[in-house]
């Protein structure tokens, strides 16, 4: 998120096809609270991996190659490699970070928790926490799946209706039409700009997009640091 708000007043607001000067402040001050919000939406996340850590539970490198570092920061040391398949015991954990042991090797260290897959749960750890219901991003993040969970269980519908890997860079939602017709345009770019974090985490920080479909499936919000600038792009939401 850093990354975005050193670079936002680089960046493009898109907005149908012609941006008058009041409603290019109006774009940047949604774009700015929707940061914000997303900053929120983080730390309940945070909030919520924290209170679900389960020492003991087993779990498996889904990611190629996966660093072993000594703090939950990309910021710590590596420590050491782990591969695909290699299995890890859960030790702690904070925010989206594992704190594991190599089953094979007994090594310690922290890897981001989007790119390991829980094999099996510990009969000591957290206390009964039940099977995930999916989301729509359970394949792609367990713990933004259970926040996206927890929103729609509030809000009574569902956030999402799909959610589509199209190649490594670009990710598309097909949000409800409930939360479409019923949620703010604001909430619409919050929204995905907390999805565009969650996959560009789990895509280790390479140049990503995230499409938002409208009613009638044309492109409605864009969040895309592909290009030379951070791109902002919200269009009409069409109808159906």
């Amino acid at each position: 998120m850093q990354y975005w708000l050193e670079q936002i007043d680089a960046a493009h607001v898109i907005s149908g096809n012609v941006f008058s000067g009041v409603e290019r402040e109006i774009a940047m001050a949604a774009w700015r609270v929707g940061m914000t919000c997303f900053g929120a939406a983080g730390a309940l996340l945070s909030l919520v991996a924290t209170s679900l850590a389960a020492p003991g539970d087993l779990h498996r490198v889904s990611g190629v190659v996966v660093n072993l570092r000594a703090g939950p920061s990309d910021d710590t040391n590596v420590r050491g490699q782990v591969e695909q398949g290699e299995q890890l015991i859960e030790v702690t954990r904070q925010g989206a970070w594992y704190g594991v042991r190599v089953l094979r090797t007994g090594e310690e260290g922290w890897v981001y928790g989007d790119l390991i897959e829980q094999v099996s749960a510990s009969s000591f750890g957290a206390g009964g926490v039940g099977a995930v219901s999916d989301a729509g991003f359970l394949e792609l993040s367990e713990d933004f799946n259970r926040l996206m969970a927890s929103l729609g269980s509030e809000f009574g519908y569902s956030i999402v209706e799909r959610v589509e890997v199209i190649d490594n860079t670009t990710l598309r939602v097909t949000p409800s039409a409930t939360w479409l017709r019923d949620g703010s345009r604001d909430a619409h770019v919050m929204g995905t700009a907390a999805m565009y974090q969650m996959w560009k985490n789990r895509q280790n920080g390479v140049p990503v997009r995230v499409i938002l479909q409208g009613l009638s499936g044309e492109t409605y919000v864009t969040v895309d640091d592909t290009g030379t600038a951070p791109l902002l792009r919200v269009a009409g939401i069409g109808s159906g």
